[in-house]
């Protein structure tokens, strides 16, 4: 088994470790700043990564990368341990927050957004998975890691990957042969309802606006536009939860109103000033 780590503080060169694995396009959301770390443990079928990323990216994989490049030997199992994950194919969207994982392959055109996060990801082979789970379409899923088989899969790549240095190439193989083995077994009986996605896509719409309130209106197709997702997307996750974006914008800037009135830095702040900062007009806040 082979084992790799590194500790890169440049997009440029973070794009280019990326790309050795699989070609992307990355956008990040603060490059002046960037700071990750990525441990790769490779044997001759499996492959096991940890990244830590303290900044969001967006990484794409463009036709003509696929057309080059296809990547379509392995399913990518994705384990969040903070942050969300989201991949986005046209319009269909799976989401995976800490608890959760994701797998796919990444051989079709496709979005992916990762916040700063810290994430383990396991390349497992898609000829054996095929075998024994038989999609009957393209497999995308999310499964539950929070208890039972679930959490043992966790716990063991988690311990697969901080044994690291200690195992030989037949070991290594070994247990991810039995991680394999287990999350088809999840695969085939555990897909986490599309309204729970939607849910975690609703948070982070949520996330994005409390940090935007401000003297400007947060505006629906800005929002969508930032997070990478069409705004029926988001009318629909917020939907879900039972929400729109017109009362979700509200809700955010009345509680940031209100901390400000709490805040004894703002005693001396005007009701219209406060109004202002939150987006609101002095005569409606002073009826809300």
């Amino acid at each position: 088994m082979r084992y790799h780590d590194w500790i890169v503080k440049d997009t440029d060169a973070w794009s280019d470790l990326v790309n050795s694995f699989i070609p992307m396009v990355q956008r990040y959301e603060d490059s002046s700043s960037w700071r990750a770390g990525l441990t790769v443990q490779s044997g001759n079928i499996y492959r096991v990564l940890r990244w830590r990323q303290n900044s969001g990216r967006t990484a794409y994989r463009t036709p003509d990368q696929i057309r080059k490049t296809p990547s379509d030997e392995h399913y990518w199992l994705v384990l969040p341990q903070n942050g969300v994950y989201a991949a986005q194919h046209g319009d269909e969207l799976t989401v995976a927050k800490p608890g959760f994982a994701s797998i796919m392959a990444l051989d079709e055109p496709c979005l992916l957004r990762m916040p700063p996060s810290d994430v383990y990801a396991l390349a497992l082979p898609r000829a054996e998975v095929d075998q024994h789970v038989r999609p009957t379409q393209r497999l995308r899923a999310v499964l539950d890691l929070q208890s039972g088989l679930g959490r043992i899969v966790q716990k063991l790549l988690h311990n697969l990957h901080d044994e690291k240095d200690q195992l030989s190439d037949r070991e290594f193989n070994a247990v991810c042969d039995r991680l394999n083995e287990l999350v088809c077994m999840l695969t085939v009986g555990d897909v986490t309802p599309t309204r729970d996605q939607l849910a975690d896509v609703a948070a982070i719409v949520r996330q994005h606006v409390r940090q935007r309130i401000g003297p400007e209106q947060v505006h629906l197709i800005e929002v969508a536009r930032a997070l990478n997702w069409s705004p029926r997307q988001l009318k629909l996750a917020l939907h879900s939860t039972g929400t729109t974006f017109r009362r979700l914008r509200q809700e955010e800037a009345l509680r940031e109103a209100r901390d400000m009135l709490q805040n004894p830095l703002h005693r001396h702040t005007e009701i219209s000033e406060i109004a202002a900062r939150t987006g609101f007009s002095p005569v409606w806040f002073s009826t809300a």
